[in-house]
């Protein structure tokens, strides 16, 4: 393992790791990614100054930087903190990197995906699962029509905590005659393309989901651009994962087959304030070239959009409890959500640029995507929801919408 002189520049923390305050004082830093094998406890003291590691400062600085602030923190304190995160991967370093490059071959070559989440956020015990996803079907008050619908969108929350939001959802794609399900998720923990598009089956408590792999080959070539073939977004991502569950529960003797794609961020149109997307060519081809590839093969496609709204409160970065603004994110997700009913999609997202998301509405990408792609001629929603997260002074909003043609 490589050791750092109180001179050298130290690696840069990396971005995707998540810190979690275990007790007054204490944190626990985490990968959800599952490169590293451990967590870390810290005192919370020094992990502000952790968040200074940018691949070009080094111990000398962090122990000038937290003299200034009166803590007693020395340059052999930070060098052997490093030591550990290094050794750990939790560092940007050459060392995290080969372990990255082992972890992701392994997973690319694989042929399943394993469910990631059982025995977590749904059982993994098939009729304990069954049970769990029929009571929110039969929750389900909605009126959604008979018809099939060419689109839903539906939450990725944890079924434990929304579960009876994703049971309007599932109702309207029972009415569905698709042979192939477009699931368009959220990439929560990498993002490195427009589309990162997996080939692999879904492993699920209740059988496995398998993938469109024809769908997809056919689709690169119909795509005159070359997108990614690194599936490594996939290996933790709740977002499909469960719309592929639900999917198989639903429909247990249909011949159906997925093609699950992670949508890369609309930061550039969002949070930027610019808007509509519209003329962006590189989308324009995606999105038409799924309607293209299911002319090619006579596929009966539908869409599914895994996607969550608004993320608040002290979990998310905000330092008020989320509680207090809950009825003005109801009011914001009633505009949004009526742009995205429409369907108007850059409507949608210039309801979002208007406040650059403030709010953090993960779904964007899924969301536009399904409305694009799908080419609706109405929607509905069906439902929405607020998990208030009163323990940790957060809260996350979600809704069940269907579209028709």
């Amino acid at each position: 393992m490589t050791h750092y002189s109180s001179t050298t520049p130290l690696p840069a923390i990396r971005y995707d790791i998540g810190v979690e305050e275990l007790a007054p004082g204490m944190a626990v830093l985490y990968d959800d990614a599952m490169y590293a094998e451990h967590q870390i406890t810290l005192p919370t003291s020094i992990i502000e100054y952790l968040a200074l590691l940018d691949g070009k400062r080094n111990a000398e600085y962090l122990a000038r930087k937290a003299a200034d602030a009166g803590r007693s923190f020395s340059v052999e304190d930070f060098l052997r903190i490093v030591e550990i995160l290094d050794k750990e991967y939790f560092l940007d370093s050459p060392r995290f990197q080969a372990r990255k490059e082992e972890v992701d071959r392994g997973f690319n070559e694989s042929l399943l995906r394993p469910a990631a989440h059982a025995g977590a956020s749904y059982p993994s015990d098939p009729k304990k699962l069954r049970a769990m996803l029929d009571g929110f079907l039969a929750a389900d008050s909605s009126s959604n029509g008979h018809g099939a619908p060419v689109a839903v969108i539906a939450p990725h929350i944890d079924f434990r905590v929304g579960g009876a939001s994703y049971g309007p959802a599932y109702n309207a794609l029972k009415h569905s005659d698709a042979d192939t399900f477009i699931i368009l998720g959220v990439a929560h923990q990498m993002s490195y393309d427009s589309f990162m598009i997996s080939s692999k089956d879904f492993d699920t408590p209740l059988g496995v989901m398998p993938t469109d792999r024809e769908f997809i080959e056919r689709f690169r070539g119909n795509v005159p651009f070359e997108l990614t073939r690194n599936e490594a977004a996939h290996k933790r991502e709740h977002s499909i994962e469960f719309q592929a569950v639900f999917l198989r529960h639903i429909f247990p003797d249909r011949d159906i087959k997925i093609v699950p794609i992670l949508t890369g961020s609309l930061h550039d149109y969002v949070e930027s304030g610019r808007g509509g997307a519209g003329g962006d060519e590189k989308l324009n081809v995606l999105y038409a070239a799924l309607e293209e590839t299911a002319r090619d093969l006579g596929r009966k496609i539908c869409y599914i959009a895994g996607a969550d709204l608004c993320h608040i409160g002290k979990k998310f970065g905000d330092q008020f409890a989320a509680r207090t603004i809950l009825d003005d994110v109801r009011k914001h997700d009633e505009e949004i959500l009526e742009a995205a009913a429409k369907p108007d999609a850059e409507g949608f997202l210039r309801s979002l640029a208007r406040n650059r998301n403030r709010y953090r509405v993960c779904g964007v990408a899924p969301i536009y995507a399904a409305i694009r792609a799908a080419r609706p001629t109405t929607g509905k929603v069906l439902c929405y929801d607020q998990w208030d997260e009163r323990e940790r002074d957060s809260a996350v909003t979600f809704a069940s919408v269907v579209y028709y043609r």
